[in-house]
């Protein structure tokens, strides 16, 4: 139920925090952004660091402003049941400042890049913890001059002047190729550990058309892909309304100025899927703050981190308009540290075929995939 006023909530200026302690130890790089493109937000307030914690129908949240990496490097090991992100593409967008994920020079630092904040995502994972990775591919043009402009979309609108990696010639693959660039995250991502467990297509049902695609099918799916921390993991198939193809429509700016912004419904079948109720719900590329209230709405507590105070000032005003309320920051991390009481009920920890350390029959276990 929403009230009639709300206590006063804003990004407000800290010194470094620790996550895990809720001390003034350890250091987060935080970014203020630069002069916002129209349609990015210009509004907002660049206000760094941040300290933004909220509660909403008993559920408890946090936005931390600053690059993922640092950011993840203060939170605790071993917490979240699921994780839940879409990271910008490669070259795929400019969101207006600097610094920003996906203006890598070469596409191995892209990569590397990703990985390496993944890297720190599994370490905070839960041992049984679940991964869903949302990312699209790029077209390699290589004609040495700067992309041109999409007048439906203004994070596309790349400044003319500037020459993207994939517009530069010297690539080892045909021009117009599609690069691969979800695959090759994927290969490193296994390299590093994770366990790759399902390839789930997400069919954008009402996606844009391709005006400027005369030669070829206009694309309509990306990968949802699914990680886990281990061989053994939680998970409640029981939740999946559909299996490996997931026809879910695009939603179009329903909480905040954001071009890229990923639907609800795909987020609340990963939630549900991966983790009870009170469970604990991570987004280290918050953008347009879906998860957040997803996690929120579905009785989850969340964290949701994002170098774009912009972004994150816009999603703090979203959620107070929807009835969060400003909570202490200890409080916040009680929740965190504490176990979900719905735990050993959920259908997703019993329905789990085998748990650490326990003995199982060979028959039992025999093709389990």
């Amino acid at each position: 139920m929403h009230q009639t006023e709300q206590p006063s909530m804003s990004l407000t200026t800290t010194e470094h925090i620790d996550y895990e302690t809720g001390t003034g130890k350890g250091s987060v790089t935080t970014h203020s952004a630069a002069p916002a493109k129209k349609g990015l937000g210009a509004k907002a307030k660049a206000l760094v660091p941040p300290k933004f914690f909220c509660e909403r129908d008993g559920a408890k949240a946090s936005l931390l402003l600053g690059d993922s990496l640092s950011v993840l490097k203060t939170l605790p090991s071993d917490v979240f049941n699921v994780a839940v992100t879409s990271p910008p593409y490669f070259w795929a967008r400019d969101y207006g400042y600097e610094g920003q994920i996906g203006h890598e020079d070469e596409l191995v630092e892209y990569v590397n890049a990703l990985a390496n904040i993944f890297d720190e995502v599994k370490r905070t994972l839960h041992p049984e913890g679940v991964f869903f990775l949302n990312i699209g591919d790029t077209f390699y043009s290589g004609n040495g001059q700067p992309h041109g402009q999409d007048p439906r979309c203004s994070s596309r609108q790349f400044m003319r002047k500037k020459l993207r990696a994939v517009d530069k010639s010297g690539w080892d693959i045909p021009k117009k190729s599609m690069i691969g660039v979800p695959w090759k995250l994927a290969f490193e991502m296994q390299s590093r550990g994770w366990t790759l467990r399902s390839d789930i297509i997400w069919n954008r049902c009402n996606a844009f058309s391709e005006p400027t695609a005369r030669d070829r099918p206009h694309r309509q799916y990306e990968h949802l892909f699914m990680f886990t921390k281990s061989r053994f993991y939680s998970f409640d198939r029981s939740a999946l309304p559909e299996e490996d193809v997931w026809n879910i429509p695009i939603e179009r700016n329903v909480r905040i100025d954001h071009n890229a912004a990923f639907p609800s419904e795909l987020v609340k079948r990963c939630v549900e899927a991966a983790s009870p109720v009170g469970g604990k719900v991570l987004d280290p590329f918050v953008g347009s703050g879906t998860t957040v209230d997803t996690a929120l709405r579905l009785g989850r507590h969340a964290v949701g981190i994002d170098m774009s105070s912009m972004y994150l000032q816009q999603v703090q005003q979203f959620l107070t308009k929807s009835g969060a309320t400003s909570i202490q920051e200890e409080s916040f991390f009680t929740a965190l540290r504490d176990e979900p009481k719905s735990w050993e009920q959920w259908p997703g920890n019993k329905m789990n075929f085998r748990k650490p350390g326990t003995r199982q029959s060979p028959e039992k276990s025999h093709g389990a995939e």
